[in-house]
């Protein structure tokens, strides 16, 4: 006897009929040649391709794809990328990160968001990371110090210059080479006399 029979309760749940077999079909793989398979592969390139883009060293993260399978959702993909290396830069930067990574999947795959149900971040640094426990109490009270809080007012002006020179020498040598292209080449003239 259950506890909705002891109290006179109908069950809401539907029995479950003996001998019912799962469908034939077994869950999402990714198998060669699967859309799953070419979905793994596109996100790996674009992981690779955001990773070479803004410098981060190919051995500092790696890419795990999860099939997962929803009853609102159905099936889909989890994107996994797993810190190998520890580097506070990569974490001050993972969510930018994760921006740029998902602007190239839909730029490569408009309709991704019908599939792809999220990225997450695993760390696996291993004794890389020179923070093995949790601070005092205290550090979570203190107000967060504001990046560049350090530097004098110099270093911030040195280095904008530095991005303006940068800039300008790109631009500088992009109008170079595109006003050599549009111009007819000249010849010296000679001169008479009268």
């Amino acid at each position: 006897m259950n506890i909705s029979q002891l109290f006179g309760l109908k069950s809401r749940t539907k029995p479950v009929l003996a001998g019912l077999q799962p469908p034939a079909e077994g869950p999402a793989t990714i198998e060669d040649g699967s859309a799953n398979a070419l979905r793994r592969q596109l996100i790996q390139v674009l992981v690779r391709d955001v990773m070479r883009r803004h410098g981060i060293p190919p051995s500092w993260l790696d890419c795990q794809m999860l099939l997962v399978s929803s009853r609102s959702r159905g099936e889909g993909m989890y994107v996994r990328l797993v810190m190998k290396h520890w580097d506070l830069r990569l974490l001050t930067y993972a969510v930018a990160f994760q921006k740029s990574l998902m602007v190239e999947i839909t730029r490569f795959e408009p309709r991704a968001s019908d599939w792809l149900y999220g990225i997450s971040w695993q760390l696996e640094v291993g004794d890389t990371c020179p923070y093995p426990e949790l601070p005092d109490r205290s550090v979570w009270v203190e107000p967060p110090k504001k990046p560049g809080a350090n530097r004098e007012p110099k270093q911030d002006l040195e280095r904008m210059f530095a991005i303006r020179d940068n800039d300008m020498l790109v631009r500088g040598a992009e109008a170079a080479a595109q006003a050599a292209g549009s111009y007819a080449k000249t010849q010296p003239q000679t001169l008479t006399r009268q």
